[in-house]
């Protein structure tokens, strides 16, 4: 075929996905530009997207581009779907940078875990690695909050801290409090 049957064949599927909602016309120019989708989806590399839902996104992106393709303004429509395919890839970037941004606001560091708890500071290893295996990452706040008095002061004694409070409760409800606080943390860090 040469280019203007190939134009006038992208032409005719268009037609049929506007007017009758065809899968199989948008499957035909799927499959006949695979290779741009294919192409855009290694050079952008999104995060946290599998090679399926890039393809589902490009789907849509197909779908949508027949849905408002005007081929009588002399454009064509390969053009026109990798220009709206770069434009689908970049926002895609651009909502999982904002969400990997938004993580690293949110975070705490151990330094500023040891200025606000002082009592905990003996707990935090001093140099940990970012390869360590051994450490376990959790929100280090809620766990805390979510901890009664009685909890706080049981994993404190737990911990090896003496706490001021600690006379104030008896040894079967410190107990007690140890193993809620201890089962709150294992929640906590498997989920």
């Amino acid at each position: 075929m040469n280019s203007k049957q190939l134009i006038d064949q992208d032409l005719i599927w268009i037609a049929e996905v506007k007017e009758n909602n065809s899968s199989a016309a948008l499957k035909h120019l799927f499959v006949k530009y695979r290779p741009l989708v294919e192409k855009y989806g290694r050079l952008y590399n999104i995060p946290l997207f599998e090679p399926e839902d890039w393809y589902q996104e490009a789907w849509l992106v197909c779908y949508q581009t027949c849905l408002i393709f005007d081929g009588h303004q002399g454009s064509k429509f390969g053009s026109f779907f990798k220009l709206r395919l770069q434009h689908r890839a970049a926002n895609l970037l651009r909502e999982q940078l904002a969400v990997k941004r938004q993580t690293n606001l949110n975070a705490t560091s151990l330094e500023q875990l040891r200025e606000s708890d002082p009592e905990f500071s003996c707990c935090l290893r001093q140099n940990v690695s970012a390869n360590d295996s051994n450490v376990i990452l959790f929100d280090y706040q809620y766990y805390l909050h979510s901890l009664s008095a009685l909890e706080l002061c049981a994993l404190k004694i737990w911990l090896g801290i003496k706490p001021a409070k600690s006379e104030e409760y008896s040894a079967q409800a410190l107990l007690r409090a140890t193993q809620r606080a201890r089962s709150k943390l294992r929640q906590l860090t498997n989920s």
